[in-house]
């Protein structure tokens, strides 16, 4: 696992939560399994904490296929890198989600992005944008 601290060290715990309704999970390492019973499309969290117990959290979204309809259309995977990870104040950030794709597997059309700083939406046909950050 690439998740440290801000002075190199490795996170001490793990909180997860699969987003199903289930239990959070705590561990020590960076990797867990889960099952899921249902199929669907779920945000997964997970927050690592440090000797300081400080939290940061990572996210995705996991698909569980039907087995009985695997072929059933879902929605697409989103995936996201963003340049640098850390950015001064106004710093132009590339986000980048190249590898973003269909419930087939292809490249995704069109990318609408949410930068969560209150500024407008941006929808572009490409996989990269930049945005600075005022604050």
């Amino acid at each position: 696992s690439k998740s440290k601290d801000f002075e190199g060290d490795p996170i001490k715990t793990f909180v997860w939560d699969f987003g199903d309704g289930s239990p959070k999970k705590t561990t020590k390492g960076p990797i867990t399994k889960h099952p899921y019973k249902k199929p669907g499309t779920y945000p997964v969290t997970v927050t690592g904490v440090d000797k300081y117990n400080r939290k940061g959290d990572a996210s995705l979204t996991q698909k569980v296929i039907d087995p009985k309809n695997p072929t059933k259309k879902g929605p697409p995977y989103a995936a996201l890198k963003s340049t640098p990870p850390e950015a001064a104040i106004n710093q132009p950030v590339l986000f980048d989600a190249r590898d973003s794709h269909d419930f087939k597997g292809e490249p995704c059309v069109k990318f609408v992005w949410d930068f969560g700083d209150g500024s407008p939406k941006k929808t572009t046909k490409g996989p990269e944008v930049e945005h600075p950050y005022k604050k």
